[in-house]
């Protein structure tokens, strides 16, 4: 009887224990999902890179810097009025935005003469200089909380040929914004 009641202990001992650890292999928990959609960017050019007058000379680089501060090599002369590009993004309040310049690796961007009476049967090919590098004040905007705007600015490297023909020349670059 003895043995029976300690088998019938043992048995009830190791039934509970199956069973606690059967109880104790699983558990469940509540996970909440969340995403966030963004406003849609903007980017605004809100002024053009500007290299001022130059006198070519015998040629060399102007450099407008996004502080605007301008200098230059060979013996140019540079004067009037030198500005970086400006530019707006609008995006969500608080956000930050990475901002990518121009990459001249694979080439310069090309600035060509704006001059319509230009006849390239008779003149050649139209002028032009090369734009060689581009650099900004800051490579992230934190776009404002309360308006959701940010502004930078963009200087630039511009290459001046020492016969360079007269006139004004224009030439475009992309820059680009994107969520962080």
């Amino acid at each position: 009887m003895r043995n029976s009641l300690r088998l019938a202990v043992v048995g009830a001992a190791l039934s509970a224990i199956s069973f606690a650890s059967a109880a104790n292999a699983a558990a469940t928990a509540t996970a909440t999902a969340t995403a966030e959609v963004l406003d849609t960017l903007s980017l605004a050019a809100d002024s053009a890179l500007d290299f001022g007058q130059i006198a070519a000379n015998t040629g060399g680089t102007v450099t407008v810097g996004s502080d605007g501060n301008a200098s230059k090599t060979g013996t140019l002369v540079s004067t009037g009025t030198r500005a970086p590009a400006g530019f707006t993004v609008t995006g969500s309040a608080g956000a930050t935005v990475l901002v990518s310049l121009p990459d001249t690796s694979a080439g310069p961007v090309v600035l060509s003469l704006n001059d319509p009476s230009w006849d390239v049967g008779v003149q050649g090919p139209l002028p032009t200089m090369e734009l060689d590098s581009f650099e900004s004040d800051i490579t992230d905007v934190a776009l404002s909380a309360t308006t959701g705007q940010g502004t930078f600015k963009v200087g630039g490297t511009l290459t001046v040929g020492s016969a360079q023909h007269p006139g004004v020349y224009n030439g475009t670059f992309d820059v680009s914004v994107e969520y962080q």
